[in-house]
Formats: C-alpha cells, sequence, structure tokens
C-alpha cells in the first residue's frame, strides 16, 4: 500500500482528536501572570539578598582574622617528635588541651 498523503490526510480528519485544546489560553496567561508576580517577587527581594550576602561575607571576614590572629599570637615550639605541633593531628582534634 503506498503512503498517499491525501489519504492519510483524509484518515486523520475523520479521527477524534487526542487532547482539547479548551482552557489552553487562560492556562498560558495565567502561567505568563504567575512568572510575572515572580520576578517582581525576586525584584522587591534583592535588597534583602545582597544585605545578608554583605553580612556574610562581614562574619566571614572577622571570624576568619580572629582566627588568624590568634594563631599567630600564640608562640609554637616546634621539635622534631613534639606532639603540640600546630598542624599535628593530636592538637588539632583535641584542641591543643
Amino acid at each position: 500500500m503506498p503512503n498517499d498523503l491525501d489519504d492519510l490526510l483524509n484518515r486523520l480528519a475523520r479521527e477524534a482528536p487526542d487532547a482539547s485544546l479548551d482552557g489552553l489560553e487562560d492556562a498560558v496567561l495565567g502561567a505568563v501572570a504567575r512568572r510575572r508576580d515572580a520576578l517582581r517577587a525576586a525584584r522587591a527581594l534583592a535588597p534583602v539578598r545582597v544585605a545578608s550576602l554583605g553580612l556574610a561575607l562581614a562574619v566571614g571576614v572577622t571570624a576568619g582574622g580572629m582566627a588568624a590572629a590568634t594563631t599567630l599570637a600564640e608562640p609554637h615550639r616546634l621539635d622534631t617528635f613534639s606532639s603540640s605541633a600546630h598542624l599535628a593531628p593530636s592538637t588539632l582534634l583535641e584542641g591543643g588541651r
């Protein structure tokens, strides 16, 4: 049986449609409106995000600077078999007791 385009189109026209397109336009417009509202809310919250990022950065720099300053201020005696070496696992795990 040859694939005649006219015959195939006629058979397709006689079949019932698979899905109805009723309400498609309303669904699309609703999705666009929801997306627009989400973008508006994100734009309104942008200053809060920037402020929280700045605060987190300030806290991190302060804590890191304090930790670095206390580490550099302590004198460290480093012998070959010292158990209180600065980066020894026993010192790191026990907290340098």
